[in-house]
């Protein structure tokens, strides 16, 4: 089913973060630029900025994405399917690399904020399209 190829790109993402911050944690550790203490209590203002950018970008998305899987759930649990809804998944999916990127490796803040908007807006309009089409 199509809802499997958007899933599939969000864990890609899940674990390119998950991979890329552990080995810069442990790296880090070794060189002593953080303490096992930092990470124990997850504190973020001991990390190098790019290991905090990173935990922070990995720690977003279980936010909006988690609205966006349980979406997909709804839809294959009441064999939804048409185009539109494997627009909106694209375009959500597009949007959180694009947020992800920005937020690591762009650093413009106003592309990060439009890359998260247009995903935003994304999930509510295909939310609020699930519940019309409900009523």
């Amino acid at each position: 089913m199509w809802i499997h190829i958007p899933i599939f790109f969000l864990v890609l993402l899940y674990t390119l973060l998950w991979f890329t911050t552990a080995t810069l944690r442990i790296r880090a550790v070794y060189q002593r630029k953080i303490s096992l203490a930092d990470i124990r209590f997850v504190s973020k203002e001991g990390f190098p900025e790019r290991i905090r950018l990173l935990t922070n970008s990995y720690d977003n998305q279980f936010q909006l994405p988690v609205l966006f899987i349980c979406l997909l759930l709804l839809l294959h649990i009441q064999g939804i399917q048409s185009q539109i809804w494997y627009v909106y998944s694209t375009v959500f999916v597009a949007a959180r690399y694009w947020h992800c990127y920005e937020h690591i490796l762009g650093r413009n803040l106003k592309m990060r904020t439009l890359a998260f908007a247009l995903g935003s807006i994304t999930l509510f309009v295909a939310w609020f399209t699930l519940l019309f089409q409900a009523l």
